[in-house]
C-alpha cells in the first residue's frame, strides 16, 4: 500500500516538475515576462525590440485585430503596447491619405509627423485623452480622472496593400504619461523595421 501511495506522489512531483519546466518566464498560463523573450522579436515582415524597462509581460492570447500585447501595471498605472493590423473603412494607400486617418484619431492634443525609416509608409502620432469616472451610489460621491498618452506609429503594409499596421503604446494613470514611461515608448516605436519587399 505504501508502495503506491509513494509511486503516485512521485508522479504529482514529476508533474509538477515538468510544468515548472514548459512555463519558465511564465507569470501564469496567459503571460510571459518581457526578460524571456528575445532582445529583438519577429513578427510576420516587420521586427521590433521587446519592450525595455522592468515588469513589461507578453499577453499569450491575439484578440484580432490585436496581434501582439504587452502590459505592465503598478498600483494606480499602466502601459501598454498594442500592434494592430487592420484594413481601415476610407482608402489610405500613401503618406497624404495616412496623414488625414491619422489627424481622425479621437484623441485631444493631437500632434501628426511623417515617419520615414522604417521601410513603410509611416507617421508619428501623439495624442492625450482623459475618462472621469463618477461613483454617485456610494456614501461618500467621488469622482476619478483617468488620463492616458498614447504615442503611435501607425504604417501602411508594403507587403499587403490595404493594410494599415498600428504600433500604440499608451500610459495610463491620474496625470498621464511619465518621462520614464515615454522613453520607454520611443525606444519601442523607433526599434520598428518591416522588411524590405
Amino acid at each position: 500500500m505504501q508502495t503506491i501511495e509513494f509511486r503516485r506522489e512521485l508522479i504529482r512531483a514529476l508533474v509538477a516538475l515538468f510544468a515548472m519546466a514548459t512555463t519558465v518566464g511564465c507569470t501564469h498560463a496567459f503571460q510571459t515576462s518581457g526578460e524571456a523573450l528575445p532582445e529583438r522579436m519577429h513578427v510576420g515582415e516587420f521586427t521590433f525590440q521587446r519592450p525595455q524597462g522592468d515588469g513589461w509581460y507578453l499577453e499569450n492570447v491575439s484578440d484580432p485585430p490585436t496581434i501582439v500585447e504587452f502590459t505592465k501595471r503598478g498600483p494606480q498605472w499602466e502601459a501598454q503596447i498594442l500592434v494592430m493590423g487592420f484594413h481601415p473603412e476610407g482608402r489610405v494607400s500613401n503618406s497624404n491619405e495616412l496623414m488625414e486617418w491619422a489627424q481622425e484619431l479621437p484623441d485631444a492634443d493631437k500632434v501628426v509627423a511623417p515617419a520615414p525609416g522604417h521601410g513603410a509608409t509611416c507617421v508619428r502620432y501623439h495624442g492625450r485623452s482623459v475618462m472621469t469616472l463618477h461613483y454617485a451610489n456610494t456614501p461618500n460621491p467621488v469622482s476619478n480622472s483617468i488620463a492616458t498618452d498614447e504615442d503611435s506609429l501607425e504604417c501602411i503594409d508594403p507587403h499587403q496593400p490595404g493594410l494599415l499596421v498600428r504600433f500604440i503604446t499608451t500610459q495610463r494613470s491620474a496625470t498621464g504619461g511619465t518621462p520614464e514611461g515615454t522613453a520607454e515608448a520611443y525606444a519601442f516605436l523607433k526599434s520598428i523595421q518591416f522588411a524590405e519587399k
